[in-house]
């Protein structure tokens, strides 16, 4: 079982909690289109879509899995269907698409048949953008440990 420790540290290799608290549990995240799409453009000699990275943020109030809808388009991947979203402002159709992430520090692939398409613009960590939220349909397959006042999170897959 592959196990993820992220400790947040500041100058002096000090482990500062509230440097957790402004981030958050991040991971960095590869999005790409998927497997499926990939081997057919493959096979027809079309260009295969660069991936899109970025950090992905662990969400435990998310039910699905999001995906920036602006990093899907990059992609070029088509919506396949539309779910009823709750949001803080209230219940937003959103569209769903076919994906695969890639966590390369974890060395970890997610193939998704639906994953729902969120503006997550603007959203930044540092330099990289906050290009997915990882829901708890990824998370009921994980251990997740977030210890707050020791300044770091562990997850386990």
């Amino acid at each position: 079982m592959p196990v993820h420790n992220r400790f947040f540290l500041v100058s002096g290799n000090k482990i500062n909690p509230e440097v957790l608290a402004r981030s958050g549990p991040i991971l960095q995240v590869e999005v790409s289109v998927p497997t499926p799409l990939s081997k057919f453009l493959a096979s027809k000699e079309k260009p295969i879509p660069q991936s899109v990275t970025g950090w992905a943020l662990i969400d435990t109030g998310a039910t699905r899995s999001c995906v920036d809808a602006q990093a899907l388009a990059k992609l070029g991947v088509s919506p396949i269907g539309l779910v009823e979203t709750g949001t803080a402002g209230g219940t937003v159709p959103q569209h769903l698409y076919p994906a695969r992430l890639r966590f390369p520090g974890e060395g970890l692939e997610v193939e998704f048949s639906s994953l729902i398409g969120a503006n997550l613009s603007g959203q930044k960590i540092g330099d990289l953008d906050l290009i997915v939220l990882v829901g708890r349909d990824v998370l009921s397959q994980c251990i997740l440990i977030y210890n707050g006042p020791g300044g770091f999170f562990t997850l386990a897959f």
